[in-house]
């Protein structure tokens, strides 16, 4: 029993005498134990990233399908060709069906992957109803849910389709989406980031080196940036997909316009154009968002003074503020110069005084400009029904907009304010609201001047 207290002590000098010893019981325990520690949440990080673009990619997937799907739910052909296109364009798509509203305890199947499934109706399961009841609950947002069938890990979302003058859900879209690619990619990077661990662990003991090196998430980050640029490239396809029959459609618009018709059909022609119209600047939005995200926007900046372009936008408002009784003004001032694009500018100028206009029942809409330091301000104010400040908050987010009884006959896709954004923020401006609930809003743009 005396033997080991006596060779503790003498463990203990050894220690004392050799401090390098703890270095390397450092090196040899503790080192490995982080690197461990610090793979695991780089693991944990990557599982997280690959769900939620999974998940934002089925989201936007939805949210383009429905905007134009709300117009077309009547017109089985126009679903089962666009159920079609997403089918053969997202390879992982296992389940896509159009349902009708139903009676809360089964749904029509308007359209589907499955032909055969065409026109029965579907009795959903608990997770499927319970996704449908939050689709019912909040119509703007989908709602997603992970699920296993046969060992296989999927995706279930469900989102509401509204109708085009209310917010009351009259369908729902409904997917499932496979990751048994993305996870056997994920399972087989991991292994091998495992292996390079171990490896790199032994090397540490072995020659009880200082530094170590991270596992490389190399071929996993790449599965990320690829599905994610899946998704822009199913925006875009789509995007200029619908963009073709369009322009077609209005030509024949045209056409029937120069022949004589009775007041009712042309007032229905007009209301043709005028749809065809808006669906024309949905398309142009849509495109504009996937090119700002990809940073395939082009800005060709000139030094200029944007007070003409500013009279050029308001003039283009003028009849259409008139048409609604609305003072719309703007007192031409010269301004120093702007490093900015002009047909940018132009863009943000239109959305905002366009919105001040739609969204101003009575009285006036006044764009001022005034030079404050190194910097201009362009204010466009109006009288209209102002925005909550619970609103304000969230004006500047993709396909937001305010909604309450005022607005629910207010077409719009909530996009033109966040391209705005975007598109004055790359121009080194800014974008401020200020607005009371009832009273009005003022847009502020400000921009810096060129220095001499």
């Amino acid at each position: 029993m005396d033997a080991l207290p006596s060779l503790f002590i003498r463990g203990l000098r050894f220690v004392r005498d050799n401090p390098q010893v703890i270095y390397t019981i450092f090196l040899v325990i503790v080192i490995p134990l982080a690197f461990f520690w610090t793979s695991e949440q780089f693991l944990k990080v990557a599982r997280e990233n690959q769900n939620r673009l999974e998940r934002s990619r089925i989201g936007v997937l939805q949210d383009v399908f429905v905007l134009f799907a709300k117009w077309n739910l009547n017109d089985p052909r126009f679903l089962r060709d666009r159920v079609r296109v997403i089918a053969h364009e997202t390879d992982t798509m296992t389940n896509f069906q159009v349902l009708g509203a139903g009676n809360g305890e089964s749904f029509p199947v308007l359209v589907s992957m499955n032909d055969e499934e065409d026109g029965t109706m579907l009795t959903p399961d608990p997770l499927t109803f319970s996704l449908l009841g939050f689709a019912m609950s909040q119509p703007a947002q989908s709602f997603a849910s992970e699920f296993f069938r046969d060992g296989v890990r999927y995706w279930r979302s469900a989102r509401a389709i509204t109708g085009t003058t209310s917010n009351t859900a009259v369908g729902y879209v409904l997917t499932d989406l496979s990751m048994a690619q993305g996870d056997a990619v994920a399972r087989h990077n991991i292994q091998n980031a495992y292996l390079t661990l171990a490896f790199i662990t032994l090397l540490i003991i072995v020659l009880l080196a200082r530094q170590a090196r991270i596992i490389d998430y190399a071929a996993l980050y790449q599965r990320l940036k690829d599905v994610d640029r899946m998704k822009d490239d199913f925006i875009s396809v789509a995007a200029h997909e619908l963009r073709s029959p369009l322009t077609i459609i209005r030509g024949y618009t045209e056409m029937i316009g120069n022949e004589k018709l009775s007041h009712a059909g042309k007032e229905h022609l007009e209301n043709i154009d005028r749809s065809a119209s808006q669906l024309n600047l949905l398309i142009g939005d849509i495109l504009d968002v996937a090119k700002l995200q990809e940073g395939r926007m082009s800005f060709a900046y000139k030094n200029v003074d944007v007070s003409g372009d500013i009279a050029t936008v308001v003039d283009s408002f003028m009849k259409p503020a008139v048409d609604k009784g609305l003072r719309l003004s703007y007192d031409r001032t010269p301004l120093p110069l702007l490093s900015v694009d002009t047909d940018r500018f132009r863009q943000v100028m239109i959305n905002l005084v366009g919105n001040a206009v739609k969204y101003t029942p009575k009285g006036k809409v006044k764009i001022m400009t005034e030079k404050e330091g190194d910097r201009v301000n362009i204010r466009v104010s109006d009288t209209g029904m102002g925005i909550s400040a619970e609103d304000q908050q969230k004006l500047f987010q993709k396909f937001y907009r305010v909604k309450n009884e005022e607005t629910q006959k207010i077409t719009g896709t909530g996009l033109g304010l966040w391209i705005t954004a975007q598109i004055v923020k790359t121009m080194k401006g800014t974008i401020a609201v200020e607005s009371i609930k009832g009273k009005g809003t003022d847009f502020v743009l400000s921009f810096p001047v060129v220095s001499k």
